[in-house]
């Protein structure tokens, strides 16, 4: 695979060249550029599959780059470089296309091969579901939804494809026509679909769709349908297209508010209880994640694990079966509860040093102490402080220390408040201190920090 390295530092761009293990993944960086627009130039001479760029850039931001990237170059792929771990960044990123998002102040010498496996992952995946040409319209088709075992599918796929023209709907499904098949050669596609361990899906009564028609139904299909109906144990299924039922009108809004809470993270009577209600109302793909990546970010920022939040939705991106995420959920969960929960404390004590987490990051101005704090959480000073140490692995006051700079960080970078304001609106009334930790914690002066953000 063929990289460019895009980012206004050049002493990023040099240290990611030469610290990477790039070869290892089959990777050979053929350039660098300092902005989008000198990037968009390199993309018209070189034949590149990844583009590693920053988001903020002069003359032309890693926004910009991707987008323009999509139309005239969409072989290419963009993995994102971000200084910025706020949601909206990954969402648009993940809108755009992106195929994965790593926060550069994590990227360390020991996860970089973590990193460039899970980006040729993806990659390898992006490029097995490049769309093939429209034929004309469609009535009966065969859905095929791989499931564990890629070498299978991939055999199956080569198989196929001599004998039939192969449609891709999304990541690792895709379907082909059955219009004029006979009931003997679909029985035998559906054996060949099985042998492979692939899942088969009949689908009836499209209507004689156009390309773009058909895939637009299966995608509702698949995004609140099968969605929710799949299960491992299932080997074959049939869809009437048109006798579809309207979706349910779901209550939205209480159980994002529940996802919002961390008592799904300690509490398994809690999880099971937001899994089912989940579930129930069987939202489509798209609001479901809608609904899931705001609040498993929240969880990550009250936790101080906004990386963990940002792997997270990136795994559960690409997935289309609510079984499949339930999956991940449970993997990730039982990871994060081994690091959050690793004291024996019941149910109730987790409760309210989490509710006292949550009560300091919403606190305007974050004037409070631990004192304060063990009042509220109806405990003494001495046994709030030893379980909350216990409980996050932190002591209180590096944990105040760290969101009272996460605070400053984006007071510093989205608003004019002079820095004396914002020490006070962090907790601190004595601004040289301030500005003494905040160097201390950031590696920089506030004045320093805010002059950085206004060159991005």
């Amino acid at each position: 695979m063929k990289v460019i390295i895009v980012d206004d530092e050049k002493l990023v761009r040099r240290g990611l060249i030469s610290m990477m293990p790039w070869s290892k993944y089959d990777m050979e960086v053929v350039g660098e550029a300092g902005n989008g627009r000198k990037a968009l130039e390199l993309l018209e001479t070189l034949e590149v599959d990844l583009v590693f760029t920053d988001l903020m850039m002069p003359e032309m931001s890693g926004f910009e780059l991707i987008e323009e990237m999509n139309g005239k170059y969409p072989a290419a792929s963009a993995v994102v470089l971000s200084c910025h771990e706020e949601f909206s960044f990954a969402q648009k990123a993940i809108r755009l296309g992106a195929i994965d998002y790593i926060v550069k102040n994590d990227l360390e010498t020991d996860v970089m091969d973590e990193v460039l496996e899970r980006v040729a992952h993806s990659y390898e995946e992006k490029v097995k579901a490049r769309p093939v040409p429209e034929v004309r319209t469609f009535d009966r088709v065969m859905v095929v939804l791989e499931l564990e075992e890629v070498e299978k599918a991939g055999q199956l796929i080569r198989k196929l494809s001599a004998g039939h023209i192969i449609h891709y709907l999304e990541r690792r499904c895709w379907f082909l026509s059955l219009d004029g098949v006979g009931k003997s050669e679909e029985q035998s596609l559906i054996n060949d679909i099985k042998e492979a361990n692939c899942l088969p899906v009949l689908v009836h009564g499209l209507g004689h769709e156009s390309l773009s028609g058909a895939v637009d139904k299966l995608h509702g299909y698949l995004a609140a349908g099968l969605l929710y109906d799949f299960t491992k144990m299932l080997r074959f299924w049939e869809w009437r297209a048109d006798e579809e039922k309207e979706p349910l009108n779901p209550e939205k809004i209480q159980l994002g508010e529940r996802w919002n809470k961390l008592e799904w993270i300690y509490s398994n009577e809690t999880y099971e209880e937001l899994l089912r209600d989940t579930t129930a109302i069987r939202l489509p793909m798209s609001e479901l994640k809608s609904l899931l990546f705001p609040a498993l970010l929240e969880s990550g920022r009250l936790l101080l694990m906004v990386e963990w939040s940002m792997q997270l939705i990136f795994r559960l991106e690409p997935l289309r079966m609510w079984e499949e995420c339930r999956s991940v959920l449970d993997e990730e969960r039982d990871k994060l509860r081994s690091i959050v929960c690793r004291t024996k404390y019941s149910d109730d004590i987790l409760r309210v040093i989490y509710k006292a987490i949550q009560y300091m990051h919403e606190q305007e101005e974050m004037d409070f102490s631990q004192n304060e704090i063990a009042g509220i959480a109806s405990m003494s000073r001495t046994y709030f402080s030893q379980c909350f140490k216990n409980v996050t692995g932190k002591s209180f006051n590096d944990y105040a220390t760290e969101i009272r700079m996460s605070r400053a960080k984006k007071l510093l970078a989205h608003t004019n408040t002079p820095i004396y304001q914002i020490a006070q609106l962090v907790g601190f009334k004595d601004e040289k201190y301030f500005s003494k930790l905040f160097m201390q914690e950031i590696g920089v002066l506030p004045s320093d920090f805010r002059k950085q953000w206004e060159r991005e």
